[in-house]
């Protein structure tokens, strides 16, 4: 399935804030506050979700209603699974 997102400002009880799963299996999400040169998604939380096959990039700053931003497929890929972000 997809991932899940959970609310931990209360450490002690977490609670559920939201899911993603329009590209099946995910294995690894990483998230940051975006800083970037795109006006239109500045101080908004993305996640980037590597797949077996693919990398989404989502808006989650409402976790109740994230927000495919891209998709990317690898080229001649047999299987992939994580990624990381780098400055």
């Amino acid at each position: 399935g997809g991932w899940h997102m959970i609310n931990v400002s209360d450490p002690g009880v977490p609670r559920f804030a939201g899911c993603f799963g329009e590209d099946g299996y995910t294995h690894d999400v990483q998230c940051v506050v975006y800083r970037g040169s795109d006006d239109r998604y500045g101080g908004r939380e993305i996640c980037f979700a590597e797949n077996q096959d693919s990398v989404n990039i989502v808006d989650v700053t409402d976790k109740s209603n994230p927000i495919k931003v891209s998709r990317y497929v690898y080229p001649n890929v047999r299987y992939a699974h994580q990624g990381w972000l780098t400055a």
